[in-house]
């Protein structure tokens, strides 16, 4: 009983001490997956269309930011209807180390659902998704995103019509920096 009694406070010291030198030895953090994506990040992406869905021009902002865990992009994008800006997406990027690519969800203020998947090669993001909207029923669509400069970025989103992939819309957008 006494040994035991003696050996309880060495024990206890040496966890404690290995606990210590484990942390001291701790591995640095895995690089960040969603890095290539992180120049969306900050002030106001901005982009005037000359022919919405209307037949009228449009203005559309969105601004990305990093979700609290660092590992998750959060985005919001606005249209400007009746001369008031609504919120129309809502949706994130994360990585999918299953799939190695980038994946992303969104849905709108019509209670459409937007999933898909992107890869980024350079400085383009090709994107694969489906949008599904409030009846149920799915549409495929693919976009890319060209980075033209650090504040600039080409876009465009392509349907299939007839069994073929036809872009549908093309955008420029500008940052507005805070």
């Amino acid at each position: 009983m006494q040994l035991r009694k003696a050996v309880r406070p060495i024990l206890i010291a040496v966890l404690m001490l290995a606990a210590s030198a484990a942390g001291a030895q701790s591995t640095p953090a895995p690089a960040n997956p969603l890095d290539p994506l992180g120049w969306f990040v900050g002030g106001k992406w901005v982009a005037e269309g000359d022919k919405g869905p209307d037949g009228k021009p449009f203005h559309v902002e969105s601004t990305m930011t990093w979700g609290e865990n660092g590992r998750t992009m959060q985005f919001t994008t606005r249209f400007r209807e009746e001369g008031k800006l609504v919120t129309v997406y809502s949706g994130i990027y994360a990585w999918n180390p299953a799939r190695q690519r980038f994946a992303f969800l969104y849905t709108d203020n019509h209670g459409s659902m937007t999933r898909g998947e992107a890869v980024m090669e350079g400085d383009r993001l090709e994107q694969e998704f489906e949008i599904v909207s409030a009846d149920g029923a799915a549409h495929p669509f693919r976009s890319t995103i060209v980075r033209r400069g650090p504040d600039d970025y080409d876009w465009n989103v392509r349907g299939l019509k007839e069994g073929k992939w036809q872009e549908m819309i093309a955008l420029k957008y500008k940052r507005i920096r805070d």
